[in-house]
């Protein structure tokens, strides 16, 4: 770890973001936990940015389900902010969680809808269709099986039945 003990709260702050937003997730927990370990012990606020910058670092080196809470904390004090947002989504992908990730990016294109690394993040992953029938909810059968039709209609791929039996008929096979 880089001696940080006589370098500026700015400085730590600053360089602390820019290495989460670049990756570099070992200097920027280093820098951060600095930081924010300053602010605890002279009982000064800690921005949402900051804090999620910090989450982010957190779960992407040392401890996952820890960053997710720094995270949502961060949104206690800033609930409009997409950079929050952003990182509870590169978490929850980490983490595993497409549903959540899709979730978090929808809720930051909210409040900044042209967002680029959130755009850029949803495009990565994809983003979640209306369900045919919105009344319902997305996993009741009736939906499933119209969402899978409509799927196939779109694409134009055959039905898996109908792809069976054609691979049957290659190989010889009768049904």
């Amino acid at each position: 770890m880089p001696e940080l003990k006589n370098v500026s709260d700015d400085i730590l702050a600053r360089r602390g973001r820019d290495f989460a937003r670049k990756g570099q997730f070992a200097l920027a927990n280093d820098f951060l936990s600095e930081y924010c370990a300053r602010a605890v012990k002279e009982e000064r606020p800690i921005t949402g940015t900051i804090l999620a910058a910090y989450g982010l670092a957190v779960g992407m080196t040392t401890d996952l389900k820890e960053g997710i809470e720094i995270c949502h904390r961060a949104l206690n004090s800033d609930r409009r902010n997409p950079e929050i947002y952003l990182n509870i989504a590169r978490l929850q992908i980490q983490a595993g969680s497409r549903k959540k990730a899709v979730e978090a990016i929808e809720r930051g294109l909210s409040f900044s809808e042209k967002n680029r690394e959130l755009i850029a993040l949803q495009k990565q992953i994809g983003h979640r269709q209306q369900p045919p029938l919105p009344f319902l909810p997305r996993n009741n059968p009736v939906n499933v099986k119209l969402g899978k039709l409509f799927h196939r209609l779109k694409t134009g791929s055959p039905p898996k039945s109908a792809s069976r039996a054609k691979s049957k008929a290659k190989a010889g096979v009768s049904a």
